[in-house]
């Protein structure tokens, strides 16, 4: 049964609807689609109780408003797009309760490319190849979403009286890694020279201003092949791939990308760089280090244990207090024993010194 929770209320840069992805039909030549950062997206259900692969809103460049059309939780993650819910900053990684009339607004990004809306129960619409995923090119399953467009709940929500707080122990932090990004060696890598191994290794790269949902170009110096042909017989390629064009700047192809390519394989993002790969600006720069798949799968064991073993804790409710303003009912919660959460109205205050 659907349960209609926000309208949108402005025209977006770009959002749409992802959930894991379309998963197990790429010998038919379907992109897998799904959200970029999964980590960030599979949190944001994870704190608010949902199937952790539930279906959520994915907000591109920022630049996003809605209106709560019936009472529901929230929780916004990845990309700071300063979220305010009726001009108030509100905390983000947190559960938020919205009402009926609620203003909810997302701005122009501080930090990364994408930020996610979970609503609790995930968002229902119509499963296309078992995902609700939207492709950004062809009209395959989800939704690119535009202004008037109802997002609604796979069921009705029951009251949530906030008695207690999900927090996580540990938040990604993408945004100020100042580590190299990490790739495995591609099948075509030994095609490249040897001077152009050597830049892989030392330079520092920046994104282009070309990229979408389906790739992106890496600006930096151009590589060569020691051939002088990047050209193979096409094959299989997926999320990560980065592929040597004829002009010698790598492309890194992402969840909307082709499964079938025809140009030389030299790289894969591992798993956790892919997805920061995906917070990425055009504009932003990074380094890239190689490393071998036993690491690569090492360090996704590794984020996983941190981030989805035991990361939520609760803290209680310490203190509540209801004030009148000019005849305005405000409620505030102090949750945990150092009082450093405080809910207005249910939701988590954004106060920075």
């Amino acid at each position: 049964m659907k349960y209609e929770v926000l309208k949108l209320t402005n025209q977006p840069i770009f959002s749409t609807v992802q959930d894991e992805g379309r998963i197990g039909y790429e010998q038919y030549g379907v992109p897998n689609s799904g959200a970029g950062d999964k980590v960030s997206y599979r949190l944001g259900n994870l704190l608010l109780g949902n199937n952790i692969s539930s279906a959520s809103i994915e907000i591109l460049y920022g630049n996003a408003s809605f209106e709560c059309i019936n009472e529901t939780q929230i929780c916004i993650t990845g990309s700071d797009m300063q979220p305010k819910v009726n001009g108030i900053p509100l905390k983000m990684w947190q559960v938020v309760n919205v009402y009926k009339g609620d203003k909810i607004d997302l701005s122009a990004s501080v930090n990364g490319l994408r930020s996610y809306i979970a609503v609790k129960k995930g968002i229902e619409i119509n499963e296309i190849l078992d995902s609700k995923s939207t492709h950004s090119i062809f009209e395959l399953g989800g939704k690119k979403l535009k202004i008037g467009d109802i997002i609604s709940a796979t069921s009705i929500n029951k009251k949530y009286p906030l008695d207690r707080i999900s927090l996580l122990n540990k938040i990604p932090n993408f945004f100020e890694d100042q580590d190299p990004l990490y790739v495995t060696r591609g099948p075509e890598y030994n095609l490249l020279n040897e001077k152009s191994k050597k830049v892989i290794e030392n330079q520092i790269f920046k994104l282009s201003n070309r990229m979408s949902r389906t790739g992106a170009q890496v600006e930096g110096n151009k590589l060569q092949v020691k051939n002088g042909k990047s050209d193979i017989i096409s094959d299989g390629v997926s999320a990560g791939t980065i592929q040597l064009p004829k002009d010698g700047n790598m492309y890194v192809l992402l969840e909307d990308s082709q499964r079938i390519g025809g140009y030389a394989r030299i790289l894969n993002f591992d798993t956790l760089s892919l997805y920061r790969f995906s917070q990425l600006k055009p504009g932003d720069e990074f380094k890239l280090k190689i490393i071998s798949i036993e690491d690569a799968h090492e360090r996704l064991k590794k984020n996983d244990d941190i981030l989805f073993k035991n990361n939520i804790y609760v803290e209680k409710k310490i203190i509540e207090n209801i004030f009148y303003v000019e005849g305005e009912k405000i409620n505030v919660k102090i949750f945990g024993e150092n009082k450093e959460h405080i809910y207005l109205n249910n939701k988590p205050l954004k106060i920075d010194f």
